[in-house]
């Protein structure tokens, strides 16, 4: 170790050691030539004293040579950029570019997807829930969870819980809070601590523990808060807690206990919304658990049989559950990115190929003086990684602006999105990225510039060592491969955009236009029975009849482009009867009449509700036109009777009294389910949308409607007032996130692919001027000198779009989960983008072309 030090300060100080040296080796021939001349000998050993023998042999051993070189050789990169300084800033710039593309996508995939969840063990939190047949997530019920957390052996602890509301009055306006209920070991579960106070025990009735976020921007920070009271649906809880700051998978205000809710259920058939969260064994798989799981169900089926024996267990690791909506978006979009970055590396393999044989008679004069072929491919490599090293800098610079741009596009709802950041695995990425780019791209040039015959570069100069069939061969196959990767971008960004526009026209079943949607949830405390509920809706559409410029009324459960709000099987009397995890699921809806006409929705068949649908009155059902296809396809479904709960699940009968058109329940780019409706009489529900029809526009309506709820009743908080139509386009968010990126990447890909022709051409008509000059002396015609130019970019962009129609065939089956509404293999999209290419080619080829064409025949015959 102390040698090494001594080699290190002996090469930091090089030159004032030499000095020293030089002076005791000047003093030691003094001496020894006076003892010789005493002696009357030769003075020949006194002058060989000091040679450069000796001197080499003193800087092996007193420096750190392979590190000097290295100094040395990135000093000569640096005075090669510094001679070459547009040369340099393109490749730096190119390099960026992919390499920032790369880091800000992956920085978005590292925080999102593979940034472990900051709760304990995360890898081996296990989102839970039952499934029967092609039914997943089932709710699962409260007597099936108590007995899969006393007699599981899978798990070192379980926890249920579900997500509520209640409004908060008493403190000025009042406020719609959104809750999570659980049982009290779901806290450990996720490493939540109080803040304040306590959290729960089993033994808690009443009492509420507040989140961090809403004690602290709602309540002030109050510290005093804890023994209060709040009033909450108008009961009053006790706050026995403040929980600590914990990332949420879904924000919410309060915590409520469920074992106090639902402890008194016995009814295993009985479901509600409730989820169950689960941490795995060390060593215990996913699939071993719900083997498990299912064990203890089918031990419960034999015990306690009822209509639900063939249900089992579901199970989603918490994180793929958490992120799955974006995770085929976003892992497209890194393979885009990759795609990028591999046209900027044949762009710079072409470019530094180019400048590569401007050098040929430095490196054969290097060569003859001595310097090895290792020396050479060293020197070559530390200038293409210094390169790379500078274009990894400003990558990361780009990434971060990059970075801000996506999460300022991005739709609302992907998890951790506005918490990720150049962190030190993305750094990590990005560096090791730049490495890996220059040693690939600069891989060719080095191979390239090394491999030289000496006397002929000497004697020919660069022009005719770097025009030679292979050379040329390998830039000609970096431009195919360019434009192959271009096409294959080009058609995936299509088929996204021709998807969006697909679903954009594809309509929601409704005149979205002109409908505003107020939804409400009166609290059970204060509307404690049906006739309460349907005398409060019907006194509201009174008052907002009475606004000027509205011209219909009326309210649904769920709204169209709300998701599922509800689930259910069921069954056709007198059809074959379905196995038990064969048995049809439909949506269960519900409506006010005069809701279809209000939403100008058409009625197919039958009639829509009226006042005689009351609720002591035989039960009614209206359908979808899926529903109805899907049981009684040419003919009419009114009469008919539809079971609900299936065959297996006690339920009532309803007669279908109408069939109205598909609505799109889950946004324009779903496909309608089979939907079925029952009338609000027969069905009243706290939680409504009132749909209100504007003869303008609707959001010009919202103050009055906010002064015709508070006139009824001033504690009732809005829980959603906006236009339908902004409801619909929120749902395509996503779809148009992606579509739009991949569009981006797909121009970064065109103007690449320009950049990478025109550099091949342009060099390619450089090193044939003399060819060309004498062509035009012998006769030949400009327009023919540009035919010939633009033939030699017409065959590579044939074959790079041969190439890249196989490619882009093969890789659009991946892309299918992510289109609507047209096909993978869309023919009318290959020829799109192969036309888009060929044309790109057509642009890259004009200078070169043009410069051809003016090539002057008499200087080139001077030469």
């Amino acid at each position: 170790m102390r040698e090494w030090a001594a080699r290190l300060v002996a090469m930091l100080h090089k030159r004032s050691m030499r000095d020293r040296l030089d002076r005791e080796l000047a003093l030691h021939r003094d001496l020894l030539a006076e003892e010789l001349a005493a002696r009357g000998s030769e003075s020949t050993p006194a002058r060989e004293m000091g040679g450069a023998s000796f001197r080499d042999a003193y800087d092996d051993r007193a420096g750190v040579p392979w590190l000097e070189h290295l100094w040395g050789d990135l000093r000569y990169g640096v005075r090669a950029m510094r001679r070459a300084p547009t040369f340099s800033l393109v490749v730096i710039l190119t390099l960026a570019l992919g390499i920032g593309v790369n880091t800000a996508i992956f920085s978005v995939v590292h925080g999102v997807l593979l940034k472990p969840l900051p709760y304990p063990s995360s890898e081996r939190l296990v989102w839970l829930g039952e499934a029967a047949g092609e039914a997943t997530g089932i709710s699962v019920t409260w007597p099936n969870f108590r007995r899969w957390r006393s007699e599981n052996r899978s798990f070192d602890a379980i926890a249920a819980f579900e997500f509520g509301g209640l409004t908060l009055t008493g403190r000025g306006d009042p406020l719609s809070l959104r809750g999570l209920i659980a049982t009290p070991d779901y806290f450990p579960l996720l490493g939540m601590r109080p803040l304040l106070g306590r959290l729960f025990v089993d033994q808690d009735a009443a009492t509420i523990v507040l989140n961090h976020r809403f004690w602290s921007g709602t309540l002030g920070g109050d510290a005093r808060i804890v023994g209060a009271t709040l009033s909450l649906d108008g009961q009053p809880y006790e706050v026995v807690g403040v929980a600590a700051p914990v990332w949420e998978t879904r924000p919410v205000d309060y915590y409520l206990s469920l074992g106090r809710l639902s402890g008194s259920v016995t009814d295993r058939s009985r479901h509600g919304s409730i989820r169950a969260l689960g941490r795995l064994k060390t060593g215990v798989t996913l699939a071993e658990a719900r083997a498990d799981l299912d064990t203890i169900l089918r031990h419960l089926a034999d015990a306690d049989p009822g209509p639900e024996n063939e249900h089992r267990s579901y199970g989603e690791i918490l994180a793929e559950h958490t992120t799955g909506g974006a995770r085929a978006s976003l892992f497209t979009l890194m393979g885009a990115a990759g795609l990028i970055l591999l046209i900027a590396c044949a762009n710079i393999a072409g470019l530094l190929l180019s400048r590569g044989t401007t050098r040929v008679t430095e490196f054969a004069v290097r060569a003859a003086i001595g310097a090895g072929r290792g020396r050479l491919v060293r020197q070559l490599l530390t200038e293409h990684l210094l390169i790379a090293a500078a274009g990894g800098v400003a990558g990361i610079l780009l990434a971060s602006w990059t970075l801000r741009l996506l999460v300022s596009m991005a739709p609302q709802g992907i998890p951790r999105l506005t918490e990720t950041g150049l962190e030190f695995p993305v750094l990590l990425f990005a560096s090791v990225l730049s490495l890996a780019t220059g040693l690939v791209a600069g891989l060719a040039p080095v191979i390239s510039g090394t491999r030289m015959d000496l006397s002929t570069a000497l004697k020919s100069g660069a022009r005719t060592v770097s025009g030679d069939a292979p050379r040329q061969f390998g830039r000609s196959l970096l431009v195919v491969g360019e434009i192959a990767l271009t096409f294959l971008l080009v058609f995936s960004a299509g088929l996204l955009l021709r998807s969006l526009i697909a679903a954009q026209h594809a309509g929601s079943g409704v005149d979205a236009g002109r409908i505003l949607s107020l939804e409400l949830r009166l609290p059970a405390s204060s509307y404690t029975s049906d006739d309460a509920l349907g005398a409060f809706y019907a006194r509201l559409a009174g008052e907002l009849r009475t606004i000027r410029g509205v011209t219909a009324v009326s309210g649904v459960r769920c709204p169209p482009g709300a998701g599922d709000c509800g689930d259910w099987f069921y069954s056709i009397p007198g059809r074959a009867i379905p196995a038990r995890n064969e048995v049809p699921i439909a949506l269960f809806n519900i409506a006010e009449p005069g809701y279809f006409r209000t939403m100008q929705v058409p009625v197919r068949q039958g009639r829509e509700f009226d006042a005689t649908d009351r609720a002591a009155g035989p039960r009614v059902a209206i359908v979808n036109e899926t529903f109805a296809r899907t049981w009684w396809p040419g003919e009419s479904a009114v009469g008919r009777q539809i079971k609900v709960g299936g065959p297996y699940i006690e339920g009532p009968l309803f007669e279908i009294v109408g069939v109205v058109a598909d609505v799109k329940q889950d946004g324009l780019d779903s496909r309608p389910a089979p939907e079925l409706y029952q009338p609000f009489a027969q069905k009243p529900d706290g939680a409504m949308a009132v749909v209100i029809r504007a003869d303008g526009d609707p959001e010009a309506l919202v103050p009055s409607v906010r002064r015709a709820v508070s006139s009824i009743d001033r504690n009732l908080p809005i829980q959603g007032l906006a236009g339908l139509e902004r409801t619909f386009d929120a749902s395509l968010s996503r779809r148009r996130f992606s579509a739009l990126l991949l569009a981006g990447f797909a121009g970064l890909a065109v103007i690449l692919a320009i950049v990478g022709i025109y550099g091949l051409l342009s060099y390619w008509v450089s090193v044939r001027e003399r060819e060309i000059g004498i062509r035009l002396a012998l006769g030949a015609r400009p327009l023919a000198i540009v035919r010939w130019t633009s033939l030699q970019a017409l065959r590579l962009a044939c074959i790079g779009i041969a190439f890249g129609a196989v490619a882009a065939w093969a890789a659009a089956r991946g892309l299918e989960g992510l289109l609507f509404g047209i096909a993978p293999h869309s023919p009318a999209t290959m020829i799109g983008a192969a036309v888009a290419v060929t044309t790109i080619a057509a642009a890259a080829t004009a200078i070169p072309a043009w410069r051809a064409a003016r090539v002057d025949a008499a200087s080139q015959l001077r030469q």
